[in-house]
């Protein structure tokens, strides 16, 4: 039996089980790159689940507004839109080849060392580049019923060891790990199979679940925060709390933007998706438009409830 994730349906699973594609055996090995951008965007765009066909429009209108980092993954169904979408705005001048950063995961479906390799591969092509900006264990393991905690350690420091692979050989500029909680944090770190830290943590932060143990860690290994469901899935405990209603209304703010602010002055870098173009920059203005005071924060700090909208990685062994 496998629990299934909350924005996945056994369709789009069935859908997303593309095959393996590999890279010509001419390419050429690059030099290895720094660990990561010497300046990260405070804010980045979601794309999750979005259709390849709707993808274009809603990276095009990010982009425009303003969007510098594009957050995907090699089983969403619109990694290579994202790919697309990037390619034709440098081709029109829109930004400068490069401008605009990815961060695109490895499935659990893919862990291993090869697979790890193979997945990679896909995503390259997928997002029309020779090097991945940002590349990220999706999750720490399969989220089964029954599971095998001896072997998903293996799995997990396979696919680490094929991460680091990755970024030796100039193909990966940073790596890192997505909803791995402190256990599997601390795991890796620990690791002496370990030999680059992870750069980049993704996981569910936002105002009702700030996991401020596991960004202590992270601060304290130099390990960079993104948060995805900085919204909450747009939950109305979230958007209606009247901790947010009353920030925004005294700064002229919404309570999405509000919540935004907050992470970003929690060091947290939010990719927050959007279901319209207005949207899109009212989140982007609310990250980065105004200033919340320490009163503030420390009103939004007192809001964490450890309400969780998206899979809970503990679960897995």
């Amino acid at each position: 039996m496998r629990l299934t994730l909350p924005d996945l349906d056994r369709r789009q699973l069935l859908r997303l089980a593309l095959p393996a594609a590999v890279l010509p055996a001419a390419l050429p090995i690059r030099p290895a790159l720094a660990s990561g951008p010497s300046e990260w965007p405070l804010v980045g765009l979601g794309t999750c689940c979005e259709e390849a066909t709707d993808v274009a429009d809603h990276v095009a209108a990010g982009v425009s507004a303003g969007y510098r980092l594009i957050d995907t993954a090699a089983h969403y169904p619109g990694e290579s839109g994202v790919g697309d979408a990037i390619a034709a705005l440098e081709a029109r001048g829109v930004v400068r080849p490069g401008e605009v950063m990815t961060v695109t995961k490895v499935w659990f479906d893919d862990m291993g060392y090869e697979p790890a390799l193979a997945s990679a591969r896909r995503s390259l092509q997928r997002l029309r580049r020779d090097r991945l900006d940002v590349l990220l264990i999706h999750f720490p393991g399969s989220p089964d019923a029954v599971q095998e905690p001896k072997r998903n350690r293996q799995l997990r420091a396979e696919t680490w060891r094929a991460l680091e692979t990755l970024q030796a050989d100039g193909y990966v500029r940073t790596i890192g790990v997505s909803n791995w909680s402190r256990r599997h944090l601390r795991e890796t770190l620990g690791s002496a199979s370990t030999r680059v830290t992870p750069q980049v943590l993704q996981t569910e932060v936002h105002p009702l679940l700030q996991q401020r143990d596991l960004r202590d860690d992270c601060a304290a290994a130099g390990v960079r925060v993104m948060g995805h469901c900085p919204l909450a899935h747009g939950a109305a405990s979230l958007l209606s709390h009247p901790t947010l209603a009353r920030i925004g209304a005294a700064r002229g703010r919404s309570p999405a933007q509000v919540a935004l602010r907050w992470a970003v002055q929690r060091d947290v870098l939010p990719v927050p998706h959007a279901s319209s173009a207005a949207r899109l920059r009212e989140n982007l203005e609310g990250a980065l438009g105004f200033e919340l005071s320490a009163d503030e924060l420390a009103l939004v700090d007192a809001m964490d409830a450890g309400e969780r909208v998206s899979f809970d990685p503990k679960l897995i062994a």
